[in-house]
C-alpha cells in the first residue's frame, strides 16, 4: 500500500532547479518593467515634460493652463502617450 508512492515522493534533482528558475527569471522580468514603469512615468509626469509637449504641439491642443496646470486633453494625452510608450518597452525583446 505505502509502496506505490516512494518513487513520486522524491522528485528529481533537476525538476527541483527548473521551476525555481523559472519563478526567479519571471521575478526580475516583473521588476525589469516596474523599473521601466517607474522611469516612464517619471519622464510623463514632469511638468517641464507638459511643456515641452506644449511647445511642440501647443497649436494643435493646449496641454498646460497659464497656471501651469495640465487641461483634460493634456491628461488625456500624456495617458495615451505613458499607456503607447509601456505598450512599445514591453514588446521589445524580453532578453
Amino acid at each position: 500500500m505505502g509502496s506505490d508512492n516512494k518513487s513520486s515522493s522524491k522528485p528529481t534533482e533537476a525538476s527541483d532547479k527548473r521551476p525555481l528558475l523559472f519563478t526567479v527569471n519571471r521575478f526580475f522580468l516583473k521588476a525589469k518593467y516596474s523599473f521601466y514603469s517607474a522611469l516612464v512615468f517619471f519622464l510623463f509626469a514632469n511638468p517641464e515634460t507638459s511643456h515641452i509637449l506644449q511647445r511642440i504641439l501647443g497649436r494643435v491642443v493646449t496641454f498646460v493652463t497659464p497656471s501651469g496646470a495640465l487641461t483634460i486633453q493634456g491628461i488625456f494625452i500624456n495617458t495615451a502617450l505613458f499607456f503607447f510608450t509601456m505598450l512599445g518597452l514591453m514588446l521589445l525583446p524580453s532578453e
